[in-house]
């Protein structure tokens, strides 16, 4: 089994809550697969290069002030559908920060361009149509605060589930 790693801000409870019943019914495989969360950086680096990749992050993240997310709508790209940070920059701010000291590993391998569009994902579909006629709840806009960074390991079949591999704080 290959293993991949990735970056992410993992949702709190609350925002959990909220995704967790759309998961639930419109995609249970990536439920048993990851939390609710905005990834920063997928793929990172190989799983042998972790550990020392985890010390730079620490170094890094030391630096980066915790920050508030605003989750409030609903936007999709084809196949997902996603909740909306409404103010994304600060997610931008420490990809950049992140990407400037991995150069190497772009987001999506470099499929969708050299930068993010952040999200958190509530649900994939196989078919267009399938898209289109999914109802999602109107939600109150729900704020929280970002204070790590969770670095993850899985495979890339997403079959199993993905582990913490280490969890970065914010602002040591």
């Amino acid at each position: 089994m290959e293993l991949q790693t990735a970056l992410a801000l993992v949702a709190p409870h609350d925002v959990q809550a909220l995704v967790v019943p759309l998961l639930k019914h419109y995609s249970p495989e990536l439920l048993v697969v990851f939390p609710a969360h905005i990834s920063v950086l997928y793929p990172f680096v190989p799983p042998d290069r972790l550990e020392d990749a985890c010390e730079t992050l620490r170094t890094l993240c030391a630096d980066v002030t915790p920050f508030e997310i605003t989750l409030a709508g609903y936007d999709r790209f084809p196949g997902t559908t996603f909740l909306n940070p409404v103010n994304p920059t600060p997610i931008h701010q420490l990809y950049a920060k992140i990407h400037a000291r991995f150069p190497d590993y772009l987001p999506y391998g470099g499929a969708f361009g050299p930068d993010i569009h952040p999200h958190m994902t509530v649900a994939q579909f196989k078919t267009e149509a399938d898209q289109q006629q999914a109802v999602f709840p109107p939600y109150a806009p729900v704020t929280f605060l970002a204070r790590r960074l969770h670095v993850l390991s899985g495979p890339s079949t997403l079959d199993r589930p993905w582990l913490t591999e280490a969890v970065i704080p914010f602002g040591l």
